[in-house]
């Protein structure tokens, strides 16, 4: 996502590429934070629906 990102911006602006603006470099951090954040979430989906442990099925089947 971000080679893609970079090949069309730098060939839509050439050298001037590399004297970012603020607005560009903050644009830039939240895509990254974005795809952090959605990465972890899909993580945590997947261990709590696995439960490698039953740690889950314990807590909640004991009576």
């Amino acid at each position: 996502m971000w080679l893609a990102d970079f090949i069309f911006e730098y060939a839509e602006l050439k050298a001037d590429y590399f004297n970012q603006s603020f607005e560009s470099i903050l644009n830039d951090s939240l895509l990254g934070l974005t795809v952090v954040t959605i990465g972890l979430v899909i993580w945590l989906v997947i261990l709590l629906i696995k439960d490698p442990d039953g740690v889950f099925e314990k807590k909640f089947t004991k009576k």
